[in-house]
């Protein structure tokens, strides 16, 4: 099992934002020495509900602070990007950083955010899906190519320079929560990154998505990573955990207010909301506890098909401090209990044989939980 860290900046106290993003290196940073692989940089624009607009230029800020740390989006909201754009400095990046960077992409959920770049989500996915394909010819092809779809296109010959340090590209990450994000991992050979916040069910679910999916396209569905997507807390013991909850929660409320498009003056109106876990259904879906209550939780994701996890750590306003010990804890004791951890050999063939599921089977699975950073896609 391998870990890292994911990160939005959220700012619900409206914090310098210098301060509290190098707060986050400060994390990240940490994380290295603690046996971390890799974090996760979102995107979000408009609302302190995460204070992180700049990925690819964030990206190269703690690339050049940390030494072995692959460094991910999670994720390029890409149809609000100019395709072009996207791949040369996506490409510069990967360079000036070694090889280590992992491309996460969605195609967005949020249209508070998507709307003020004039992008709607019913045009997102055919944007996204025709990105995707001028991406790879940017990245792959020497030669001068063009594109003509119905939202992207490239009328004039156009080649790319320089091309990403990793061949034939960087690793694509994709995240979501429907039935077609896993037929877009499964057609790209991406590692797709689900949410806890489906519950036990919704994850092995989402797996066998997956799986199916690539069974359908004829590819090999043994040996697949599936990322997880997990609000992290780790405490000495699991009351003080539990006592972190108020802050998961405004994470929760924020998320939901951001998809309400209740936002005034950049500051999403937090709140509680109709068909919201209590706290104890709440602690269910979220990595919260001492080491060894984590580790079991961790575990027990393993048994669905989880091999690599993205642990939220800095949500609601949580202090650095209690961060810092967080990721102490998770170095010190979590991560080494569960390296050697893998899926149950006969988990892919017994997936295989179950009925498929629907996106909307998959939705209901959440139970009110907010729309995380697993996007929709």
């Amino acid at each position: 099992m391998k870990f890292g860290l994911f990160y939005e900046w959220p700012n619900p106290n409206l914090r310098n934002w210098k301060t509290l993003f190098e707060e986050g290196v400060e994390q990240i940073q940490y994380s290295e020495e603690m046996g971390f692989e890799y974090c996760l940089i979102a995107e979000h624009h408009f609302s302190n509900y995460g204070n992180s607009p700049a990925p690819l230029m964030q990206a190269l800020y703690i690339g050049q602070r940390t030494k072995r740390l692959q460094i991910a989006t999670g994720i390029i909201v890409v149809p609000i990007w100019d395709v072009l754009r996207l791949a040369e400095e996506v490409a510069v990046l990967d360079n000036l950083i070694d090889g280590r960077f992992i491309c996460g992409v969605g195609r967005g959920y949020q249209p508070h955010e998507m709307s003020r770049f004039g992008v709607t989500l019913e045009d997102s996915r055919q944007k996204f899906n025709e990105s995707m394909d001028v991406l790879v010819k940017a990245w792959t092809q020497d030669e001068s190519f063009t594109y003509d779809g119905e939202f992207i296109k490239v009328p004039n010959a156009t080649t790319v320079w320089p091309k990403p340090l990793q061949k034939p590209h960087p690793p694509f990450w994709i995240a979501g929560t429907s039935v077609e994000s896993m037929n877009m991992a499964a057609q790209w050979d991406m590692m797709p990154l689900t949410t806890g916040l489906l519950g036990g069910a919704g994850v092995k679910t989402h797996y066998a998505s997956l799986i199916h999916a690539r069974k359908n396209l004829g590819k090999s569905y043994h040996g697949l990573e599936l990322g997880l997507q997990s609000i992290t807390h780790v405490a000495e013991t699991d009351d003080e955990a539990r006592k972190q909850l108020p802050y998961a929660r405004w994470q929760n409320r924020a998320g939901r207010a951001l998809n309400r498009l209740e936002v005034v003056n950049g500051r999403v109106q937090v709140g509680p909301y109709e068909g919201e876990l209590d706290d104890d259904g709440f602690m269910e879906r979220l990595y919260f506890g001492s080491p060894d209550s984590v580790i079991k939780k961790f575990s027990a994701a393993a048994e669905l098909g989880v091999t690599n996890v993205s642990n939220w750590m800095m949500f609601g306003g949580l202090e650095h401090e209690k961060i810092m010990r967080s990721i102490r804890l998770m170095g010190e004791e979590v991560i080494p209990a569960l390296k050697d951890v893998e899926p149950p050999a006969g988990l892919a063939d017994e997936l295989a044989e179950t009925p498929p599921a629907t996106s909307e089977q998959l939705q209901a699975a959440r139970f009110g939980a907010t729309p995380s950073d697993v996007t929709a896609t």
